[in-house]
């Protein structure tokens, strides 16, 4: 686990994804990682698939046709350590919410306001409870941490904590834990 951990956030750190890691966790679309995420619901519960499902979904919704380099997202689950880690090289959270959200100045701004206030980056949609469903889901239940740029929230033991991470994350970086 903790090799596949360092070898996703790798990925995700990386100015330019030139060495593509992992191919069996890669889903290019999201029928693949429907497709997997299959397995998922065996294993967990509904409201906890839906959680993941909400965060990869996100993934391919706000990124379409707008990848840095590599489409898709690497999405793994390890049974035995309880864990789902979902990665992608997209916008990230700022990108997407900054052109509805002008006051948003840093990504610690964009992850707070995706994870606190119902808001869209795919307006005039009526849409946005995703990131806050997330976290209302997870706060009682699991653990989160999600990156993106070096915007971060940790979700735990029902505590929300917003970081500044020492890192930036190309795209979004997400570890849930059941």
């Amino acid at each position: 686990m903790r090799d596949t951990l360092a070898n996703i956030k790798n990925w995700t750190l990386q100015a330019h994804a030139d060495n593509f890691i992992m191919p069996e966790c890669y889903c290019a679309t999201r029928d693949i990682f429907v497709a997997r995420l299959s397995r998922l619901e065996a294993a967990t519960t509904p409201l906890f698939t839906a959680v993941v499902a909400e965060v990869a979904h996100n993934s391919f919704d706000h990124n379409f046709a707008n990848w840095k380099d590599i489409p898709g997202i690497l999405y793994y689950h390890g049974v035995s350590e309880k864990t789902v880690i979902i990665a992608d090289r997209g916008l990230g959270i700022r990108a997407t919410l900054s052109p509805i959200k002008k006051d948003i100045k840093d990504d610690l701004s964009a992850v707070k306001t995706a994870i606190t206030e119902v808001i869209s980056g795919r307006a005039p949609e009526r849409r946005g409870n995703g990131l806050k469903f997330v976290s209302n889901a997870v706060k009682n239940n699991w653990y989160l941490y999600l990156q993106s740029g070096n915007g971060a929230v940790e979700i735990k033991n029902a505590e929300i904590k917003f970081l500044t991470a020492d890192s930036f994350v190309n795209g979004c970086f997400t570890m849930l834990k059941y």
